[in-house]
């Protein structure tokens, strides 16, 4: 095998020659125009069409949103129903007549009637009542009408 452009030294200490300079050659680069308003239009398409894109998401959905009221309102209108309903039922099975009907039917209930009447004889027990004289020489103006109505009741207990 053969290395190309490779040098041995026996001797480390030999001083490496200097590559020669390489020669400076002017690169011409060549540019393009870009138009800016060209760019800026595109930029401003998509973004229209982006904003687009999102009208016509929120129109689908506030018109999807719409029709989501509009059953939930015929769902309340159901069930508003069926709670008249129910009511009604149970005002029909706790009417006055039917509660008399079951009585008499399933109780074995009867009407009570005017001409029957009930008397109970209580034997009147007497009342102790506290001694009624008054040792105090002095009466405020509130006491008098109070001790005037407890003789009043004291003398109506002794009557009884």
């Amino acid at each position: 095998m053969q290395q190309a452009a490779s040098r041995y030294s026996n001797d480390w200490r030999q001083e490496i020659q200097e590559k020669p300079e390489l020669s400076l050659r002017q690169v011409t680069r060549t540019t393009r125009k870009v138009n800016v308003h060209r760019k800026i239009m595109i930029k401003c398409g998509f973004g229209m069409f982006a904003y687009a894109v999102l009208l016509v998401f929120l129109c689908s959905k506030s018109a999807s949103l719409g029709y989501d009221i509009e059953s939930l309102n015929k769902e309340i209108n159901a069930l508003e129903t069926a709670n008249h309903r129910l009511e009604f039922q149970i005002a029909q099975r706790s009417s006055l007549s039917r509660v008399e009907q079951l009585a008499s039917s399933e109780l074995g209930m009867q009407k009570a009637e005017m001409t029957n009447s009930l008397a109970m004889e209580i034997k009147p027990e007497p009342v102790q009542v506290a001694d009624n004289s008054v040792k105090s020489t002095s009466k405020s103006v509130s006491q008098k009408p109070l001790l005037k109505i407890y003789n009043s009741l004291s003398r109506l207990a002794q009557n009884i």
